[in-house]
């Protein structure tokens, strides 16, 4: 869980600045403009980007950590007693 948590926090840090340039157009602003807002909204989206990166990573490593755990064998059965003549 802990893996899958750590591959998808690192994916999402890579690719979260991608996704939020594709997915928010910044709105037209004079050159002028400080663009302090922008910012701050596209790094609140990177966090959340994230935490949704770092959450699914942990489920997807849960459920392959269920799904690839090793079978249980069962306990080897004990001979039967003997008689001592």
């Amino acid at each position: 869980m802990l893996a899958g948590a750590v591959l998808f926090s690192i994916l999402t840090t890579w690719l979260a600045p991608k996704m939020i340039g594709w997915y928010v157009s910044p709105a037209d602003q004079p050159a002028a403009m400080s663009c302090q807002a922008a910012v701050v909204g596209a790094m609140h989206r990177l966090v959340q980007m994230q935490l949704v990166g770092t959450i699914l990573g942990a489920l997807i490593g849960l459920v392959l950590g269920i799904v690839m755990r090793p079978k249980r064998q069962p306990p080897p059965v004990a001979p039967p007693p003997t008689k001592v003549a």
